[in-house]
């Protein structure tokens, strides 16, 4: 995963897993669509989560 940048639009902060969303450019693909794409914020944060989430699978 990418890691926040200034120019980066965010939408959603979570600070409990140390990410934010941010905004994507506008997909003329897609018809000008923009979606959203998480970003880290807090490494250690993210790591730490990351790490419980596959604790919690391997049960």
């Amino acid at each position: 995963m990418k890691k926040l940048r200034p120019e980066d639009k965010v939408v959603k902060v979570d600070k409990e897993f140390g990410i934010a969303w941010i905004l994507l450019p506008p997909d003329p693909n897609l018809g000008g669509f923009q979606g959203i794409s998480p970003r880290i914020i807090d490494e250690e944060k993210y790591l730490s989560a990351k790490k419980k989430a596959q604790k919690k699978e391997e049960r």
